[in-house]
This record gives C-alpha cells, structure tokens and sequence, in this order.
C-alpha cells in the first residue's frame, strides 16, 4: 500500500507549497484538507489522521509548536501513532522557499542519498555521544557515509557549508536555546541566510528548547525549514534530559539499520 500522507492547512498555504505537493503526489497517497481560518484541535486532528500514515499541519504564525501538537506523535482513532509536523504560515514566500526545497529533497531519492553529519558542542558529555552515534551508524548500515563535524573539529562557518551540500541527515547533540545550537560559539538560523545550497534532508537538534518560542518570534527549528535549508526539523518544546536524547539517538541508529528513510519511521523505533 502506497504510504499516506495528510497535508491540513489554509487555502493560500496549500497554494504556496504547490511543488512540495506535486513530489508528495509522485511518490504517496496524498489528501489535502482547507482548514479555513481554524486550526484543529488534537481530537479533530486525530480524526483528519484516520487511514493516514503522517500529516502536515500548517497553520497562522502565533500558534507555537507546543500549543498545536502534543509531540511528534497523534494517536488516531484506531489508536495507532502516525508522525505529526508543524509549520507556521509567515508568508506565501517562505512556504515557497520550504516547499521548492523540500520537494528536491523527494527528487534526489533515486539514487538513495545516504549521507550522514554528526555535530556537537565542543563537551566531554556531548563528543563521547557523538562518537557512540557514529559507531551506532557505521554499524547500522555499511552503505551510509558519516561526516563527524563536531566543533572540536569544524568552526561554525564550515559545519554551515558542510550543511549546505545537500546531506540526507545531520544530528546535532549539545545544548539548545529556542534560538539555536549553543555549539560552535553560538549558532542561530540566521548563521544560514547568506550560504546559498542544498537542503539537509532532515535535521535532528537533540538538545533543549529548539522549537520553544520562549522570548523569541520563531523557533530555530521552525526556521530553518522555512529558509529552505531542511526538509524537516526535529526539536523540543522545552528542557529535555540527556537520557531522553541518547534513547532519541539510538532510536534513530536502530531505525537506519531496520532501513527506515523517513523522519517519522526513524522517530517511531
């Protein structure tokens, strides 16, 4: 059964991301859905989410991630769990930019790109996870080429242009703000706004607080797929502890070995 996906958002944002709909409809069972000037609620989602496998939720800039979704999750009717996704409507041109981008993400599939970067706070704490990840990976899947781009390593304007050569998946393990990574002397979405290049498949902060809104407009992983730079942004909505990072990342490994490519499958083991 071809994979179904579910995109709910207002008419002008169904406009706007046009070419993202057009890869969804080549590769998936795509339905989409006007919610008007509304956002649903969770029951409401839970019943768009029926007889599908993820859903896009797009809907006006003041609702933050975590008042519109419960985590990455929603429980259908059935009471199976399918990959939620949030983004704010800022504008028709940013919708756009994520779009464009997001559906030459989907293009470059075939061949399958494997490309993984591992990033982090220069920390004993955060390199030794980083090191575990890599083992984890190059143990996972032979055919998977990892980039360790950890700050003891790489400055923050070459892990940027590293970012920027069109990686399947990055994993950033350190401290988190709302406004960025505290790895490589501060990096904030900004950082990425004058490098022209192609998207990160999906880009995974497993750290604090990078898709809160605390004191900030947007959150860093609300931006940065906005910017075109990502196909999907994966971020917590507040503090979170290490522990649950590390589960986070070896769930992720584990999900790369059983020969998951999807943000949500990868999320899901």
């Amino acid at each position: 059964m071809s994979h179904r996906i579910l995109v709910a958002a207002p008419e002008g944002a169904l406009d706007a991301i046009a070419p993202l709909l057009d890869a969804y409809r080549q590769r998936f069972s795509l339905t989409t859905h006007d919610t008007g000037s509304s956002l649903p609620d969770k029951k409401e989602l839970a019943v768009l989410g029926e007889h599908q496998d993820a859903l896009l939720l797009i809907g006006n800039r003041k609702y933050a991630p975590r008042t519109v979704l419960y985590g990455p999750f929603i429980k259908r009717a059935d009471g199976g769990l399918i990959p939620a996704a949030w983004l704010p409507y800022t504008s028709d041109e940013a919708l756009n930019c994520f779009a464009t981008n997001a559906a030459q993400v989907h293009e470059r599939q075939q061949p399958a790109n494997n490309t993984v970067a591992l990033l982090g706070q220069w920390n004993k704490k955060y390199l030794n996870l980083a090191a575990r990840i890599e083992a984890l990976l190059r143990e996972a899947a032979s055919d998977h080429h990892t980039f360790r781009w950890t700050s003891d390593y790489l400055i923050r304007e070459d892990m940027i242009d590293g970012l920027n050569t069109g990686l399947a998946m990055a994993i950033y393990v350190g401290h988190g703000r709302p406004v960025g990574w505290v790895g490589y002397r501060g990096t904030r979405a900004h950082h990425f706004s004058d490098n022209p290049g192609k998207p990160v498949g999906a880009l995974f902060s497993l750290c604090c607080e990078t898709a809160s809104r605390r004191r900030n407009g947007l959150s860093f992983s609300e931006s940065i797929p906005l910017m075109g730079k990502a196909a999907g942004a994966f971020g917590a909505i507040d503090k979170s502890l290490h522990m649950d990072n590390v589960r986070w990342a070896t769930g992720i490994c584990h999900g790369i070995k059983l020969g998951q490519t999807r943000i949500g499958e990868l999320l899901k083991t």
